[in-house]
């Protein structure tokens, strides 16, 4: 009997280098780095769990306390910048 492979999504593979070739130089470093860094153990990932928690019982109880700050229309696109900067730099740091 001879070995079947499973037949390759290349829509997927397209739309995946598409993305990839949009990507800026530091995004695609980003990117390099992830693919390259090993899996995380067993140990970080519980480290992050328990810190994730944490963080989500300190926002339940921010929430509670009203330390919180409403976004309407013209101040959300701010803060929808704010975020992905953030994000773009904890994955650099990463």
């Amino acid at each position: 009997m001879g070995q079947t492979t499973a037949p390759i999504n290349t829509r997927l593979i397209d739309s995946l280098a598409q993305i990839i070739l949009s990507l800026t130089d530091d995004e695609r470093q980003v990117l390099v780095q992830k693919i390259q860094s090993p899996l995380l153990s067993c140990e970080e990932i519980q480290r992050k769990r328990e810190a994730l928690q944490k963080d989500i019982v300190i926002g339940v109880e921010q929430l509670k306390n009203g330390e919180y700050v409403e976004y309407n229309d013209s101040s959300l696109p701010s803060l929808l910048e704010t975020i992905k900067m953030r994000g773009k730099q904890r994955l650099q740091l990463e």
